[in-house]
């Protein structure tokens, strides 16, 4: 991976991932405000997706932005086993989500 020493990848910067994910909290969708610190529930955090402890990278690919309250609640659950169950109690509730998912995203008009 560039950048990574030793084997281990550099951390993703906090500014890179307000970029990518347009400031917003990958699980809340509420913006971050990149004012604040942790513990503060709004500031922003970078959450491995799939948690290290469940097999996951430390690499960009597996590195989001999140709000700290999101981060913390997530803990280490893998995201994919809330989607399952998710969808188990509410099975209609993918329809309604990828009409979200394929509908025109909202403009990008600032960064923190």
């Amino acid at each position: 991976m560039l950048g990574a020493q030793n084997g281990i990848p550099r951390l993703v910067k906090m500014q890179t991932l307000i970029a990518r994910f347009d400031g917003r909290c990958v699980y809340c969708g509420k913006d971050v405000n990149n004012a604040l610190r942790h513990p503060h529930p709004d500031a922003p955090s970078r959450d491995h997706f799939i948690p290290i402890s469940k097999g996951g990278s430390r690499g960009a690919k597996n590195t989001v932005l999140a709000c700290c309250a999101c981060n913390s609640a997530k803990g280490d659950i893998d995201p994919r086993l809330i989607l399952y169950a998710w969808l188990c109690l509410d099975p209609g509730s993918l329809r309604e989500a990828t009409l979200r998912i394929n509908a025109p995203a909202r403009p990008c008009t600032r960064l923190h």
